[in-house]
């Protein structure tokens, strides 16, 4: 009675999970478990979390022997390009290491953060994959993530866009509608100087499906970084997104729309740190809210004190389409340097009574009325996306979200 007394939420989720396969140093094992040893579940004492509750976590029935498959998913988004195939979180039979991809290691790289769930996810990775641009031709890569079991999925990546290079990935995760899995996912991103990547993120999961994502971003001077991130669907999402701007002369841009409905919840937290001077920032997240969804937006920009002439803009703006729908938004600006131009926003409404009357006097449905000026909305976050297939099957899906 005493160790069930003394069991840590981590320890009970731990029960459930099956210790990696991949190759771990001992010193970044014995890290790990020593962190998690010391944690347990963020509560709303903890700013970061105060409106996220993950305790639901322990009430999943994960399927621990979830099998490998060679069977490829069809719902791609990308028509060309490589594609490396994750089933159930393993890659997929037949898959193999090619230029630019490395999915076999004979050691994992340690990448050590204070976070609990990183260290939950070295643990119990269910496999890495590596990504690496070395080249000035704008390259693309599709990691498809199709789940179909209520499994855990612990990926780790690492993304390199080496210095003068360009690239573009496309992180694609898929889930059955009625699926309750587990996504923890850690991403290590480098861009290099006078660099150029753009990631794309699509979280289409199953309703039950909690997916708790943290990317941590590294930029070099003259570097560019763009973020694309798409929630559609799950039970709750989670993306933390950590962003050290270290060279000067640096772009950086965040975007993302989100369509919640049902008890979906959905947290997006973004960091990003100026550390030196003559750099630009953009951040741009959208959603639309239904039924008794919530949604919680946290942006921060820190401006150093040595980041002169640091132009740096944050935005967020919420459509709730129900009395019941939540929203909880905190954009914040640090400022120690005096030669910024900096500003952020929030803003939640509803639909404009009138814009819908004009739209119905001219033969539209009100749900079709309704529709219309949604996709127009979030069409400015789409509008920033310069992949046009990312774009358009987001577009695709919003369509969907609101057909049903």
């Amino acid at each position: 009675m005493e160790d069930l007394l003394t069991q840590t939420k981590f320890d009970r989720l731990r029960t459930q999970l099956n210790e990696t396969a991949l190759p771990l140093t001992e010193v970044a094992k014995q890290r790990a478990q020593s962190l998690l040893e010391i944690s347990d579940f963020p509560t709303r004492k903890n700013e970061a979390w105060k409106y996220t509750n993950v305790n639901g976590l322990n009430k999943l029935l994960l399927n621990a022997s979830a099998s490998k498959s060679n069977n490829k998913p069809a719902n791609t988004i990308s028509n060309n390009g490589r594609k490396v195939h994750i089933i159930n979180g393993h890659i997929a039979e037949g898959q193999t290491d090619t230029p630019g991809i490395k999915t076999s290691w004979d050691s994992l790289p340690e990448r050590y953060t204070e976070s609990p769930f990183d260290a939950l996810n070295l643990l119990y990775c269910s496999c890495a994959v590596e990504l690496t641009f070395d080249d000035s031709e704008n390259k693309s890569i599709e990691l498809v993530f199709d789940n179909n079991h209520n499994t855990a999925i612990f990926p780790r990546l690492f993304i390199n866009c080496k210095k003068g290079s360009k690239g573009t990935v496309i992180l694609n995760f898929q889930g059955a509608e009625n699926n309750a899995s587990f996504i923890n996912a850690s991403t290590y991103i480098d861009v290099g100087e006078n660099a150029n990547l753009s990631i794309h993120k699509i979280q289409k999961n199953g309703n039950d499906t909690f997916d708790l994502q943290r990317e941590y971003v590294n930029q070099a001077a003259n570097s560019s970084f763009t973020m694309n991130t798409f929630p559609l669907s799950g039970r709750l999402t989670r993306n933390d997104l950590l962003i050290n701007v270290n060279g000067s002369n640096c772009e950086t841009f965040m975007n993302g729309a989100y369509t919640l409905k049902g008890k979906s919840h959905c947290d997006n937290h973004t960091t990003v740190d100026h550390k030196v001077a003559n750099c630009y920032s953009k951040e741009l997240y959208k959603g639309v809210i239904d039924d008794r969804a919530t949604n919680v937006f946290n942006g921060k920009v820190f401006v150093r004190k040595d980041a002169q002439k640091i132009n740096a803009f944050q935005s967020n703006a919420n459509i709730l389409l129900s009395e019941t729908g939540t929203v909880n938004s905190k954009p914040e600006l640090e400022i120690y340097a005096d030669d910024v131009k900096c500003s952020h926003g929030s803003t939640t409404g509803q639909l404009d009574d009138e814009a819908v009357f004009y739209l119905r006097s001219r033969g539209l449905s009100e749900k079709s009325a309704k529709e219309l000026l949604v996709k127009a909305f979030l069409g400015e976050v789409l509008e920033a996306v310069e992949n046009e297939e990312v774009s358009s099957y987001v577009e695709e899906q919003i369509e969907l979200h609101f057909s049903k």
